[in-house]
């Protein structure tokens, strides 16, 4: 009876010396799962936001002039929105994408192969693109790694409508 006694009396901080050693690691894997939620809701709004941009876009007064713009031949014309000219394109983009930074949005007019071959006004496509966002990453930074992670790049394409169908 007295060596059980004993060897209960050894054994009492053991669980104390587990708990310690494995809640460090269960809870790295718990916010690890948060990060990655959150990594994923922003791709997502990224997303959202190339979509929103580009209907936008095409329903709206280009952001620049596209008189230029020659379907004859194939040409297109990309603009990039940090020069302040695409502020209602942005405040569209930034409804659904709060950290979305202008130097990363690119619009581009381009010519569709969409529509019949008489057409006097040819079908326009409009891309947006996000390119090189950066996302801060919060766990990282906490245990003393880089916190940056850039995000893949997001196009979205809308075209016309084609109002002249025969």
């Amino acid at each position: 009876m007295v060596n059980k006694f004993l060897s209960r009396k050894r054994e009492r901080g053991a669980t104390m010396v587990e708990m310690a050693l494995t809640l460090p690691l269960f809870l790295l894997l718990i916010f690890a799962i948060i990060e990655l939620a959150l990594v994923i809701f922003t791709w997502t709004r990224a997303v959202d936001a190339t979509r929103a941009g580009a209907r936008y876009a095409i329903v709206n007064d280009p952001v620049t002039d596209i008189s230029t713009l020659d379907c004859s031949a194939v040409t297109d014309l990309t603009v990039t929105c940090d020069s302040g000219n695409c502020t209602d394109l942005m405040n569209q983009m930034n409804a659904l994408y709060k950290d979305l930074e202008a130097a990363n949005v690119t619009v581009r007019y381009g010519c569709s192969s969409t529509g019949f071959s008489g057409n006097p006004r040819p079908v326009r496509e409009v891309t947006v693109s996000i390119v090189g966002q950066e996302y801060e990453l919060v766990l990282p930074g906490v245990i003393g790694l880089d916190p940056s992670l850039t995000l893949p790049s997001f196009t979205s394409t809308r075209v016309s409508e084609d109002l002249n169908t025969p």
